[in-house]
């Protein structure tokens, strides 16, 4: 779901923002690779999810009909972990983006929280460079609990529900 949203954030027709959100020069490509990256990395743990046990093989001279696999399977949930914190990322940046477009209307606290802990990272792109570092800097974000961090301090205070880390 994440990577159709970053998808539909880039997309004019559906999100009525500049196609791959390019506010630049013409010519721009604004953020039209990132989604294909979410979408290599949304397929990648859809092959992640098959089961490791169906791999498995005879082994100790054939007295083990059975092996579980389960150091495959935890390799292969841990890679997915990874691969979703980057889709959100992908998903965080595009639509950190976007909110850009829709000034001088102000996010809502926590979206407002979200969007200034990026900024605080990753520049509004207003010309062409390397993605990779705008990614791996929101990855970050995400991976290391920052994000959630800086909308529970505002959300849970509203609601007076207890902060969950």
């Amino acid at each position: 779901m994440s990577q159709a949203r970053a998808d539909r954030l880039t997309h004019a027709a559906l999100s009525g923002l500049p196609a791959f959100l390019a506010s630049g020069a013409p010519g721009m490509s604004g953020f039209m690779i990132p989604p294909y990256v979410s979408a290599a990395l949304a397929g990648e743990n859809r092959a992640l999810a098959a089961p490791a046990s169906v791999h498995t093989v005879p082994t100790c001279a054939g007295q083990e009909d059975h092996v579980s696999m389960g150091t495959t399977a935890a390799i292969q949930a841990r890679q997915a972990v990874v691969n979703a914190e980057r889709i959100v990322a992908i998903e965080l940046l595009c639509a950190a983006e976007a909110l850009e477009f829709h000034a001088p209307l102000a996010a809502g606290a926590g979206t407002g929280r979200a969007h200034a802990a990026i900024r605080e990272r990753v520049a509004p792109r207003d010309t062409d460079r390397i993605m990779a570092p705008d990614i791996d800097a929101v990855t970050t974000l995400v991976a290391d609990g920052t994000l959630s961090r800086v909308v529970a301090d505002v959300t849970t205070a509203h609601e007076g529900a207890p902060r969950v880390d």
